[in-house]
């Protein structure tokens, strides 16, 4: 029997980190989810159908819940995936509408970098924002970089054009309006839900300074504290010398976070890190033991036992492949050296019990 887990849906962080809303598993059809080594939680979806609730509740879920937080609960405690709402796309009577926070369609904080005309030096405008926004779904910063054909005049105009378009994930129908014997109404009413992880808020930030070089790990927890909605959890110490580069061309905190993971330690070993449950943010140096195992199409632990809760597999694991046609070899002394053992980068878990593990070079 599969593990029990239930969907449910919270208040936005940047209103409430506790507030309740309701419980979602009865309602909702296809909820998939993934979890990367680099990243942690990171997306998901599921569907509503007029089956499950009436044209009205549907209306009403598609108005209230952009931005509010999912989680997935397994055993009905442990938080095994979490995230908020990032897009809807809502088909009622024919047409489709989307709501959004693609930072490229929603952003309730602007500024233009630009070449004064001028002048002819490079500068931008002064950050401007939309509070009540900010309040209500948290931080979305954009920079605009544009050409010559500014002085600050117009620099500033096309700020605040930004702003009056894009401050609210406003729904926006998606196509045009088509008409034709038979054409009908087309497909019942259904809501298609996408969510992402909370790393994904962290690109919503913008680091414009520079720090002088430090250890990995200490650079890595300074930009973790300069996001919204993500905190510092397990950082383990890595003593590689890093420099924080913003001041010349600004980046956004999960890619620059990205980037310093990425380069590894001074030994050449493989770094991971995400965001899990909490929102917390973990830090370490990748798995290089064997950790499961993968027999008659299915994975066991290290115990040679069935996984009992699919929900809870997470990446960053290595899985040694009982039955294999290679023979075992291992040229340096290293687990990577086998071709009986694979290193799982992301997982994708299907409600209710199903999963598919992705595979990454060693």
């Amino acid at each position: 029997m599969a593990a029990p887990v239930s969907l449910l849906l919270y208040e936005r962080p940047a209103q409430s980190t506790t507030a309740f809303i309701g419980d979602l598993t009865p309602v909702i059809h296809d909820w998939r989810r993934t979890t990367r080594a680099m990243g942690g939680f990171w997306k998901g979806d599921f569907s509503i159908t007029e089956a499950d609730m009436s044209g009205n509740d549907m209306i009403n879920f598609f108005t209230w819940n952009i931005g509010r937080r999912i989680v997935e609960r397994t055993y009905g405690e442990t938080i095994s995936w979490e995230g908020e709402i990032v897009e809807m796309d809502f088909t009622y009577r024919g047409l489709t509408y989307r709501r959004t926070l693609d930072p490229e369609k929603w952003h309730n904080k602007v500024k233009v970098s630009y070449r004064d005309s001028t002048t002819k030096t490079s500068t931008a405008t002064d950050w401007a924002s939309t509070a009540i926004s900010q309040a209500m779904l948290g931080d979305s910063e954009y920079i605009d970089v544009v050409g010559d054909n500014y002085d600050s005049t117009s620099a500033e105009a096309l700020r605040d054009r930004h702003l009056t378009k894009y401050a609210w994930p406003a729904p926006r129908p998606l196509e045009g309006f088509s008409y034709g014997t038979g054409m009908g109404l087309g497909r019942g009413n259904e809501i298609r839900v996408l969510c992402a992880g909370y790393v994904m808020t962290m690109n919503r930030r913008f680091r414009e300074s520079d720090t002088a070089a430090d250890d990995a790990s200490t650079q890595i927890a300074t930009l973790v504290g300069e996001s919204e909605f993500v905190t510092a959890g397990d950082i383990d110490a890595n003593t590689l010398q890093v420099p924080i580069t913003g001041s010349e061309i600004a980046f956004k905190l999960w890619d620059g976070i990205e980037d310093m993971i990425e380069m590894g330690d001074a030994s050449g070993n493989r770094w991971v890190g995400g965001v899990y449950g909490g929102r917390v943010f973990d830090y370490h140096l990748a798995e290089t033991a064997i950790t499961h195992y993968w027999k008659d199409g299915r994975l066991l632990d290290r115990a040679m036992q069935p996984i009992i809760a699919p929900s809870l597999i997470k990446p960053d694991i290595i899985v040694r492949i009982s039955e294999t046609p290679f023979q075992t070899y291992q040229t340096g002394g290293n687990v990577s050296d086998s071709a009986m053992n694979a290193y799982v980068d992301e997982v994708e878990f299907m409600m209710p019990d199903a999963y598919t593990l992705t595979l990454a070079e060693l």
